[in-house]
Protein backbone atom coordinates (compact mmCIF):
# COMPACT_ATOMS: atom_id res chain seq x y z
CA UNK A 1 0.00 0.00 0.00
CA UNK A 2 2.89 2.32 0.93
CA UNK A 3 4.34 2.09 -2.50
CA UNK A 4 1.07 1.95 -4.03
CA UNK A 5 0.38 5.81 -2.39
CA UNK A 6 4.08 6.68 -3.55
CA UNK A 7 4.21 5.75 -6.79
CA UNK A 8 0.81 7.39 -7.29
CA UNK A 9 1.29 10.82 -6.24
CA UNK A 10 4.77 10.86 -7.49
CA UNK A 11 3.34 10.31 -11.01
CA UNK A 12 0.41 12.58 -10.39
CA UNK A 13 2.20 15.53 -9.35
CA UNK A 14 4.76 15.11 -12.00
CA UNK A 15 2.26 14.48 -14.70
CA UNK A 16 0.40 17.96 -13.37
CA UNK A 17 3.21 19.80 -13.74
CA UNK A 18 4.09 19.09 -17.35
CA UNK A 19 1.91 21.42 -19.01
CA UNK A 20 2.85 23.98 -16.24
CA UNK A 21 6.38 24.39 -17.06
CA UNK A 22 5.47 24.41 -20.94
CA UNK A 23 3.14 27.23 -20.18
CA UNK A 24 4.09 29.05 -17.31
CA UNK A 25 1.77 32.50 -18.49
CA UNK A 26 -1.23 30.92 -18.98
CA UNK A 27 -1.14 28.58 -15.57
CA UNK A 28 -0.03 32.36 -13.77
CA UNK A 29 -3.60 33.25 -15.29
CA UNK A 30 -5.14 30.18 -14.25
CA UNK A 31 -3.66 31.27 -10.62
CA UNK A 32 -4.86 34.39 -10.72
CA UNK A 33 -8.34 33.50 -11.53
CA UNK A 34 -8.60 31.68 -8.19
CA UNK A 35 -8.65 35.12 -6.89
CA UNK A 36 -6.18 34.43 -3.70
CA UNK A 37 -3.26 36.34 -4.79
CA UNK A 38 -2.59 39.37 -7.18
CA UNK A 39 -0.80 39.07 -10.84
CA UNK A 40 2.68 39.34 -9.27
CA UNK A 41 2.76 36.44 -6.47
CA UNK A 42 0.51 34.98 -9.39
CA UNK A 43 3.57 34.88 -11.87
CA UNK A 44 6.01 33.57 -9.07
CA UNK A 45 3.66 30.95 -7.64
CA UNK A 46 3.58 29.68 -11.82
CA UNK A 47 7.29 29.28 -11.81
CA UNK A 48 7.67 27.97 -8.47
CA UNK A 49 4.80 25.09 -7.82
CA UNK A 50 5.43 23.06 -10.86
CA UNK A 51 9.21 22.21 -10.51
CA UNK A 52 8.32 21.70 -6.72
CA UNK A 53 5.65 18.87 -7.63
CA UNK A 54 8.32 17.50 -10.09
CA UNK A 55 10.46 17.42 -7.01
CA UNK A 56 8.36 16.21 -4.60
CA UNK A 57 7.07 13.20 -7.59
CA UNK A 58 10.47 12.20 -8.22
CA UNK A 59 11.50 12.01 -4.19
CA UNK A 60 8.16 10.29 -3.23
CA UNK A 61 8.56 7.66 -6.03
CA UNK A 62 12.73 7.34 -5.33
CA UNK A 63 11.81 7.10 -1.59
CA UNK A 64 14.43 10.39 -0.89
CA UNK A 65 13.46 11.97 2.46
CA UNK A 66 10.37 10.13 2.15
CA UNK A 67 9.04 11.71 6.20
CA UNK A 68 9.77 15.12 4.40
CA UNK A 69 8.61 14.60 1.43
CA UNK A 70 5.33 12.59 2.47
CA UNK A 71 4.55 15.79 5.11
CA UNK A 72 5.13 18.49 1.62
CA UNK A 73 3.26 16.00 -0.42
CA UNK A 74 -0.11 16.11 2.34
CA UNK A 75 0.43 19.89 2.34
CA UNK A 76 -0.13 20.20 -1.22
CA UNK A 77 -2.66 18.17 -1.18
CA UNK A 78 -4.22 20.54 1.52
CA UNK A 79 -3.65 23.57 -0.48
CA UNK A 80 -5.09 22.11 -3.53
CA UNK A 81 -8.16 20.99 -1.75
CA UNK A 82 -8.26 24.52 0.46
CA UNK A 83 -8.05 26.69 -3.08
CA UNK A 84 -10.86 24.56 -4.67
CA UNK A 85 -13.11 24.62 -1.92
CA UNK A 86 -13.15 28.17 -1.85
CA UNK A 87 -13.33 29.27 -5.47
CA UNK A 88 -16.57 26.51 -5.58
CA UNK A 89 -17.86 28.52 -2.71
CA UNK A 90 -17.39 31.54 -4.13
CA UNK A 91 -19.20 29.95 -7.05
CA UNK A 92 -16.27 31.75 -9.25
CA UNK A 93 -16.51 29.48 -12.68
CA UNK A 94 -12.94 28.98 -13.26
CA UNK A 95 -11.21 25.49 -14.83
CA UNK A 96 -8.84 24.44 -12.08
CA UNK A 97 -5.70 24.26 -14.00
CA UNK A 98 -4.46 21.17 -11.98
CA UNK A 99 -3.52 18.57 -14.90
CA UNK A 100 -3.48 21.19 -18.05
CA UNK A 101 -3.41 25.16 -18.68
CA UNK A 102 -6.28 24.29 -21.26
CA UNK A 103 -10.08 24.72 -20.07
CA UNK A 104 -11.19 21.63 -18.89
CA UNK A 105 -11.75 20.50 -15.14
CA UNK A 106 -14.09 23.11 -14.15
CA UNK A 107 -14.41 23.97 -10.25
CA UNK A 108 -17.14 21.70 -9.07
CA UNK A 109 -18.46 19.08 -6.43
CA UNK A 110 -16.69 16.66 -8.49
CA UNK A 111 -13.50 18.30 -8.59
CA UNK A 112 -14.24 18.62 -4.22
CA UNK A 113 -14.32 15.29 -4.24
CA UNK A 114 -11.32 14.12 -5.99
CA UNK A 115 -9.58 17.01 -4.27
CA UNK A 116 -10.88 15.38 -0.82
CA UNK A 117 -9.89 11.91 -2.04
CA UNK A 118 -6.34 12.91 -2.66
CA UNK A 119 -6.38 14.88 0.79
CA UNK A 120 -7.55 11.76 2.44
CA UNK A 121 -4.93 9.29 0.89
CA UNK A 122 -2.10 12.26 1.72
CA UNK A 123 -2.90 11.74 5.30
CA UNK A 124 -2.96 7.68 4.95
CA UNK A 125 0.64 7.76 3.01
CA UNK A 126 1.75 10.46 5.74
CA UNK A 127 0.88 7.78 8.83
CA UNK A 128 1.89 4.94 6.67
CA UNK A 129 5.40 6.50 6.44
CA UNK A 130 5.67 7.45 9.79
CA UNK A 131 4.63 4.59 10.95
CA UNK A 132 6.80 2.07 8.96
CA UNK A 133 10.02 4.34 9.82
CA UNK A 134 9.00 3.71 13.76
CA UNK A 135 9.27 0.31 12.90
CA UNK A 136 12.62 0.03 11.01
CA UNK A 137 14.12 2.51 14.22
CA UNK A 138 12.46 -0.15 16.61
CA UNK A 139 14.08 -3.30 15.00
CA UNK A 140 17.26 -1.13 14.90
CA UNK A 141 17.48 -0.71 18.39
CA UNK A 142 16.20 -4.29 19.22
CA UNK A 143 19.39 -4.80 17.22
CA UNK A 144 21.51 -2.81 19.22
CA UNK A 145 20.74 -4.36 22.68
Amino acid sequence: MLFILRFGFGCLLIYASIDKIRHPHDFAQMVENYRVVDSGLADWTAVFLPYLEVLVGMMLITGFWLDAVSVTNLCLMTVFLILVTQAYIRDLDISCGCYSVEEGDMIGPKKLLVNLAYAVLGVILVVLVFHSSREVRDVSHESID
